[in-house]
């Protein structure tokens, strides 16, 4: 089975076989542009070698980690450290020459490095180092030793160089850890300062005896307490009275202003109650009575009011009457009574401030462990900066002590050595071989564009891709359709399946029967759309509606798609030529525009008014909306033939009307990312989708043998005459 990415490949390459052709000359004729300028090659001309080696120098007794340290990393040294900038421009200053003739001389020194150990350093080998020069021996020498003598300085320099700026970057960082010691330190102290009296309270038990004390008080007030409301309860019952009541009755009964008017009110009531036997109400001794009493009840009123301070609400007489006539015994018990109120006042905000008390100190004790824990912090962070601050420290004071032991790594184990080298001709390639090597890397390029537009290519190009497309997304495929091969040498070759006995029908009722076998009650009105043109739409509604009609289904081919004319013609059936004049009463006079198929029992055809200006007007009318209102009632199947969805969105327009949408898909042709933005469109719009059809399939049957195929002249264009074969198909 071939891999789809090969197929793919052999697809593209099909199409795109001058681009891999074009790349391929591109890079022959570059090669042959760049085999004529090949120079030719130059005479030879003598040449001076001079040879030299540098070891490195046998290392003082270290006595200091730094030192040790310095010594290991300077014997792990490489070609550009040897020729740095810094080397070159001390030679150059001391020979006195250009900036192109020194960097001459860099390229035409060769250096021999000596494998390193594991450690990447070098021990015990020499480093060769080879010059050659084209003017004279002598010249050869002096170049030579001028560069080794400036590796050496180098090599010292770098060394010294690397150790002060060891000791200046830990002079720095010692300094900012300094500052965060001492930082740290303040910290611990403040916190100490702030919270140290608590956390002591707490480790010495003295903050939870306080709190052991504040609970035992609170139990004793609470006794006391329980005590005082007994005592309370009882010289309620005895004296019938409320402390409140009792204070009152102390306060008027304690009076004797209170004590007199209530005699001068009782004595005239008693002098009122002899008269009154003997008088009438209005004789004036009885009316001269009643305002003394009346006015003894006011004085008596405003004595009361100022002896229980509430002038505003001064009881009645009668009350004050009432709450006055306690004897000495009773007032005795109401004083205590009210004793026992005030000292119950007192016990109960003791009690309150012991609870509130008690409240900080737990919450006090509660803080303890985080206090405990920020105290730990505190301590670890300052010893945390001590470490540090001591290391650096001792690295310091390493690093100023391995300045003694600070030398050149390198010495001169051999001085230049001049000898003339022997002279080659170079020899010119030959252009046979870069022609080659052209077409080669041609070849290579065209087919890798070739793959590359094959990768980036969005169609699908076989059934299985867009099947597996299909399904990714939730659509049913319903199956695969035929390319319909046409004589061209019969003046009646149509791509309409009339022809009962067609080897391309059975296809089409599979469709059909799968179609009803899945959606049983959704499959009366069906919209056949297409996602892009030339996938075959209009021959696959119109091959539909004929498999239906031979199923022995009642079927009606609505012709929707307004925006192009009509091809009932190809049924057989001529169009009304007025109806494009007024499509909207032509959609009204339903059964005179609804024509019956000559050649197909039990078909039936709504051809189209198209061309139309105002599509989306037409298909959202009422005529249109009522005509199909009626035919689902009058055909058994109905398949309406619309715009593809790339061109409009006339489908949209007339989905509601429908049971669902069938969509159209040809490989080759259907694009991968229209088509998830239709599918996902649908989505979002909750329209059904009833599945797909993969239109356009090869090898799918067998047919015999026919002439190169025609294409109908009335056909749509864009359904049916892209993508048509050389031969002897065509696609539907």
């Amino acid at each position: 089975m071939v891999l789809p990415i090969v197929k793919r490949f052999f697809i593209s390459f099909e199409q795109n076989w001058w681009i891999g052709l074009l790349t391929l000359i591109g890079f022959i004729g570059g090669s042959g542009v760049i085999a004529f300028m090949l120079p030719e090659p130059e005479p030879p001309r003598p040449t001076f070698q001079a040879t030299g080696a540098l070891m490195f120098e046998k290392p003082l007794p270290a006595f200091t980690s730094t030192g040790s340290e310095l010594q290991q990393r300077s014997r792990a040294i490489n070609r550009d450290t040897l020729l740095s900038n810094t080397v070159l421009q001390a030679a150059m200053d001391k020979l006195e020459l250009s900036e192109k003739e020194i960097i001459k001389i860099r390229d035409a020194l060769k250096i021999n490095m000596p494998s390193a150990g594991e450690d990447g350093s070098i021990n015990g080998a020499a480093i060769q180092l080879q010059y050659t020069d084209l003017t004279s021996d002598t010249r050869a020498q002096a170049v030579l030793r001028t560069l080794m003598e400036e590796m050496v300085d180098y090599s010292r320099w770098l060394n010294s160089s690397q150790l002060r700026e060891r000791i200046n970057a830990l002079s720095i960082r010692l300094n900012q850890v300094q500052k965060d010691l001492t930082e740290a330190e303040e910290k611990f102290y403040r916190y100490i300062s702030n919270q140290g009296s608590d956390i002591l309270a707490i480790q010495d038990g003295s903050l939870f005896s306080s709190i052991t004390s504040s609970q035992q008080r609170q139990r004793e007030l609470n006794l006391a307490l329980q005590q005082v409301d007994g005592q309370i309860n009882s010289l309620k019952t005895q004296l019938g009275l409320n402390p409140e009541q009792a204070y009152t009755s102390v306060a008027l009964s304690a009076d004797p202003i209170i004590s007199s008017l209530r005699s001068q009110i009782w004595s005239t009531e008693l002098t009122l109650e002899r008269l009154k036997q003997d008088y009438r109400p209005e004789h004036p001794e009885i009316v001269r009575l009643n305002k003394e009493k009346q006015a003894n009840e006011v004085l008596l009123q405003q004595r009361a009011a100022e002896l229980i301070g509430a002038q505003d609400l001064a009881p009645v007489s009668s009350q004050i009457r009432k709450g006055s006539n306690l004897d000495p015994t009773r007032q005795q018990l109401a004083a205590q009574l009210v004793s026992l109120k005030t000292q119950r006042d007192g016990l109960s905000q003791q009690l309150e401030s012991v609870i509130k008390t008690e409240g900080e100190l737990r919450e006090q004790y509660e803080k303890f462990p985080d206090r405990q824990l920020q105290q730990a912090r505190l301590v670890q962070a300052v010893e945390f900066q001590r470490i540090v601050y001591q290391n650096i420290l001792t690295a310091l004071v390493d690093a100023q002590a391995a300045e003694a032991e600070t030398n050149s790594s390198l010495i001169v184990a051999q001085e230049p050595i001049s000898q003339k080298a022997p002279n080659f001709r170079s020899e010119k390639l030959d252009p046979r071989i870069i022609l080659a090597a052209g077409a080669g890397l041609g070849t290579l390029a065209g087919l890798g564009l070739i793959l590359f537009l094959a990768l980036v290519d969005d169609r699908l190009h076989t059934p299985q891709e867009i099947r597996e497309a299909l399904v990714e997304r939730e659509v049913t495929p319903l199956g695969q359709l035929p390319w319909i091969a046409l004589d061209y040498s019969q003046e009646d070759a149509n791509p309409i399946l009339l022809d009962g006995d067609s080897v391309y029908l059975p296809f089409y009722e599979r469709v059909r029967s799968t179609l009803r076998r899945l959606r049983p009650d959704s499959s009366r009105v069906i919209l056949v759309a297409s996602i892009d043109n030339e996938e075959g739409k209009s021959i696959t509604a119109y091959n539909l509606a004929v498999a239906s009609a031979y199923a022995g289904k009642r079927t009606l081919l609505i012709e929707a798609d307004l925006r192009s004319s009509s091809q009932a013609d190809l049924l057989g059936v001529t169009p009304e030529p007025d109806a494009s004049i007024e499509p909207l009463r032509y959609y009204s006079a339903r059964s005179e525009a609804i024509g019956l198929v000559p050649k197909v029992a039990n078909l039936y055809v709504l051809p189209s008014p198209g061309p139309q200006r105002d599509t989306a007007a037409i298909l959202e009318s009422s005529e249109f909306q009522l005509l199909l209102k009626d035919v689902r009632g009058r055909f058994d199947s109905v398949i309406v033939d619309i715009s593809s969805l790339s061109r409009c969105n006339d489908a949209l327009l007339i989905e509601p009307l429908t049971d669902g949408i069938v969509l159209v898909t040809r490989p080759g042709i259907t694009r991968s990312s229209l088509l998830k933005e239709a599918t996902n469109q649908f989505i979002e719009a909750e329209i059904p989708v009833l599945g797909a059809v993969i239109n356009g399939v090869e090898n799918l049957a067998v047919s015999p043998p026919i002439q190169p195929a025609v294409i109908h002249p009335e056909m749509e264009t864009a359904d049916y005459e892209s993508n048509v074969p050389e031969e002897s198909e065509v696609s539907v």
